[in-house]
């Protein structure tokens, strides 16, 4: 058998950006198995594209959480003390480079066809922008995935690098143009309304969009900066292994946010059956308040689950 090469005194370089990086990637799966629940518990109406969207998101996520333990296994376990487990990517090819890649385009799609109908398809031109940079980020992550793989090594040069970076900067482009749409819009839609609840509902709908890209958007930044301030080293890996569960993540926040939109209309309307009802408690006996709240009319009887 033979001898296994020696253990560098820094081998903390190597082993913590892996293992912190796949020890937040498990623990980003478990909110996202909580926001799954909260969204199949009070959406089971929603379309079916969207469902099939959200449930195929988790299944790949599911996987791509899967393969990181098997990663984990391999690097800590298996081959604990030998160096060349370490250099390996070994899974990490496919479950980071093109996994991940896959998860944020659909993510990325989403919130442009969101930009698509906020613009009244006007803002096709912006819309195709966003399109082609995400494409290209993936394309570019799908060649680095297989570089990675054929060469087995996480440092392969700067080749290696580039494709992470084409990825990175795409990614990055794609997210800023996102959350500058949805700025333009907020601040667009603002303007034609003179209700201070409309003004908090669309505050709640679109706030937490924005914020939540731009936590893509600064992961996605430092990975890149990672990348290009240590081409040799693997430093990079950490805060990429937990980009596409920030989408994922993205996503079903953005969609479940629409239960506070739910219980702000019915704060709302009770508020307007109190104001309904309050002037005719001093003139009316409780006998006759049945019959008042009878008369009100249908809306103001209907509170929004």
């Amino acid at each position: 058998m033979p001898a296994l090469p020696p253990i560098p005194s820094d081998i903390a370089r190597i082993a913590a950006p892996l293992l912190f990086g796949n020890l937040w990637n498990w623990a980003l799966y478990g909110v996202l198995v909580v926001q799954l629940y909260v969204y199949s518990y009070n959406f089971p109406d929603d379309k079916k594209l969207l469902k099939l969207l959200v449930y195929a998101i988790f299944c790949l996520e599911t996987l791509q959480t899967s393969l990181s333990g098997a990663n984990l296994y391999y690097w800590f376990v298996s081959g604990f003390g030998d160096m060349n487990h370490l250099a390996s990517p070994y899974l990490g090819s496919f479950n980071v480079l093109m996994l991940e890649p896959v998860v944020s385009l659909n993510v990325q799609f989403f919130f442009v066809y969101r930009i698509w109908v906020l613009s009244a398809k006007k803002q096709w031109w912006l819309c195709l922008t966003i399109c082609l940079c995400c494409t290209v980020d993936v394309v570019a992550a799908f060649t680095g995935g297989i570089y990675a793989h054929v060469h087995d090594k996480f440092a392969s040069g700067s080749a290696l690098n580039a494709f992470a970076i084409i990825w990175l900067l795409g990614s990055v482009i794609a997210d800023i143009l996102i959350a500058a749409a949805m700025l333009y819009h907020l601040a667009r839609i603002r303007r034609d309304m003179d209700s201070l609840f409309n003004h908090r509902a669309l505050l709640r709908i679109v706030g937490p969009i924005i914020e939540t890209n731009f936590m893509t958007t600064s992961v996605g930044i430092i990975s890149l900066l990672l990348v290009l301030i240590f081409p040799r080293e693997i430093y990079y890996t950490c805060p990429m292994s937990i980009i596409g569960k920030l989408y994922s993540n993205t996503l079903l926040v953005s969609l479940n946010n629409r239960i506070s939109i739910r219980e702000a209309a019915a704060i709302k309307e009770v508020e307007m059956i109190s104001l309904a009802v309050e002037p005719l408690v001093t003139s009316q006996s409780g006998s006759d308040m049945g019959s008042t709240i009878e008369s009100l009319p249908n809306s103001y009887n209907t509170v929004v689950p």
